[in-house]
């Protein structure tokens, strides 16, 4: 099976532990209480999660074991074009992660394209 990213997508019972492993706490009611909801999956599991409200990217992670293998970078291509369907722009706020991944996310971020705001060093904007 390939890499796939599904937006608003219900998702499959067999996803129910890769995917609670990316939200934990949380459970799949809250983070869709959070916006559009897009999953990476891979194999019959979700490699990776964003949550999108407006052209805000909310939430984001990729599970461990797939960093440095594209799934993070597959995901964040797919999320920007979902919103840039819409919008103008992405904005991603990495001052709302945990402070142990804001300095990876924003290198991350930076190689992706997204260029870091002139008015808070936190705020990251893509533009196509």
């Amino acid at each position: 099976m390939r890499l796939t990213v599904f937006h608003d997508y219900e998702p499959e019972p067999l996803w129910t532990k890769s995917l609670n492993k990316l939200i934990d706490p949380m459970n799949f009611n809250d983070i869709q209480q959070l916006g559009h909801v897009h999953l990476a999956v891979f194999n019959d599991g979700v490699v990776g999660i964003s949550v999108t409200d407006n052209n805000h990217i909310v939430y984001i992670k990729v599970r461990d074991i797939t960093r440095r293998r594209g799934v993070g970078k597959y995901l964040l291509e797919e999320t920007n074009r979902f919103v840039l369907k819409n919008n103008e722009s992405v904005i991603i706020d990495t001052g709302i992660f945990p402070a142990s991944e804001q300095d990876g996310l924003a290198y991350f971020l930076e190689t992706q394209g997204y260029i870091k705001s002139k008015d808070n060093d936190k705020i990251f904007i893509f533009r196509n």
